[in-house]
């Protein structure tokens, strides 16, 4: 007689239940999670979702640094070409009087685009371009203009004669490398103007200069 275990335990050559030998069956996780008391097991690789993931950054602080250099050089700019204007040589000549007004607009036009740019307004950079060529320009119309400055040295005795014609034996190579220097400068200005178009996390708005 086989005696049977108090905590009612199978003997051992009972056999034993099929559910218990059973290997669970591997479903795949692209059908979906299956139910907790099913005896499956979940196999399969997860993936990330489909997207361009998108780092905010804030904007750089190139247009607003660039600003204020721009702002001082037009106020030191504006002082200068308030006392030339001032000059007797350009008070006795209506050309080099209209030049340096020129240039009086030229430099409030630039001090509004710095002011412009550290607001970051893509328009103030399109104004302070304006503003580099017109500088450019006019400064190459006062070049041209030489001559007459001499004459009028040498009219207020501010210049000997043997100055003067010393001065214009080298006016052309003066006129030449002026010219040269002003359009380098203004190529110059003009690149480092335009530095926050070249950034692509500039901050600057839509805004244009007209319209």
């Amino acid at each position: 007689m086989e005696g049977t275990s108090p905590w009612g335990d199978l003997p051992e050559d009972s056999p034993k239940a099929d559910g218990a030998t059973a290997v669970p069956q591997s479903v795949s996780i692209s059908q979906g999670f299956a139910p907790m008391n099913s005896g499956t097991v979940l196999s399969g690789t997860t993936q990330m979702p489909a997207g361009q993931v998108i780092y905010l950054q804030p904007p750089s602080s190139a247009p607003k640094v660039i600003g204020i250099l721009v702002i001082i050089y037009a106020i030191i700019g504006l002082l200068g070409n308030i006392f030339s204007l001032l000059g007797p040589i350009e008070m006795s000549n209506s050309t080099l009087m209209a030049l340096d007004l020129g240039n009086l607009l030229a430099g409030s036009v630039t001090l509004v685009g710095g002011v412009m740019l550290t607001r970051y307004e893509r328009r103030g950079v399109i104004l302070l371009l304006v503003a580099i060529v017109v500088s450019t320009l006019i400064g190459v119309g006062q070049f041209s203009m030489t001559e007459d400055i001499y004459a009028q040295m040498l009219e207020d005795g501010d210049m000997t004669e043997d100055e003067y014609d010393m001065a214009m034996e080298a006016n052309g190579l003066i006129q030449g490398i002026g010219t040269v220097m002003l359009v380098v400068c203004g190529g110059v200005c003009g690149l480092i103007v335009a530095i926050p178009l070249m950034i692509s996390n500039n901050g600057l708005d839509s805004s244009k200069l007209f319209g």
